[in-house]
C-alpha cells in the first residue's frame, strides 16, 4: 500500500484527541491513529446502511405494529370467550328450566345439566387435542432446526 504524505494543521482540541487516541491504541506515529480513526469511520458508514441495518430497522417497526394490532385480537377474543361463557350460562339455564328439576335460572357453578357438561368436554377435549398438535409441531421444528445447525 502506497502511503502519501501530508502537511496538516490541526486545532489544539483535535490534536489532543489524536495524541490520546495514540496512547489507548498503542500507535507510535499519528498518521496510524488517523489511519484507524478513518477506517472506522468507513466501516460505521457503511454498516449503517447494510442491509442487515436496514432489516432490524423494517423488523423493529414490524414489531411494533403487530403488537398493536395482536394486542386488538387479544381484546377481541377475550370479549368473544366472555360472550361464549354467557351463551353456555344462559344454555344451562334454559335445560335446568325445561327439566324436570326445578323452575328459574340456575348458573353451572350450582348446576350444571347434562347436555351443557357434555358439550363443555368435548369443547376441553378439542382444546387440548390442538394444543397438543401445536407442542409437537414447536417440538418437531425445534429438532430441525438443531438438525440443521448440525449439517452446518
Amino acid at each position: 500500500m502506497n502511503k502519501q504524505r501530508r502537511m496538516i494543521s490541526l486545532d489544539e482540541t483535535t490534536d489532543q484527541y489524536i495524541q490520546a487516541y495514540m496512547e489507548e491504541h498503542h500507535f507510535r506515529f499519528p498518521g496510524e491513529a488517523i489511519e484507524d480513526i478513518c477506517r472506522k469511520y468507513r466501516d460505521e458508514k457503511e454498516k449503517e446502511w447494510s442491509l442487515q441495518y436496514i432489516s432490524e430497522v423494517v423488523s423493529q417497526n414490524l414489531h411494533e405494529v403487530l403488537k398493536k394490532e395482536l394486542t386488538k385480537i387479544r381484546l377481541g377474543t377475550n370479549a368473544a370467550d366472555k360472550n361464549s361463557q354467557i351463551l353456555i350460562e344462559l344454555m344451562n339455564g334454559i335445560f335446568f328450566n325445561k327439566s324436570e328439576l326445578g323452575t328459574g335460572f340456575i348458573p353451572t357453578s350450582v348446576q350444571e345439566v347434562e347436555p351443557v357438561r357434555i358439550a363443555r368436554e368435548e369443547v376441553d377435549r378439542r382444546i387440548a387435542h390442538q394444543r397438543q398438535k401445536r407442542i409437537d409441531w414447536q417440538e418437531s421444528r425445534g429438532k430441525q432446526e438443531n438438525f440443521s445447525k448440525e449439517m452446518n
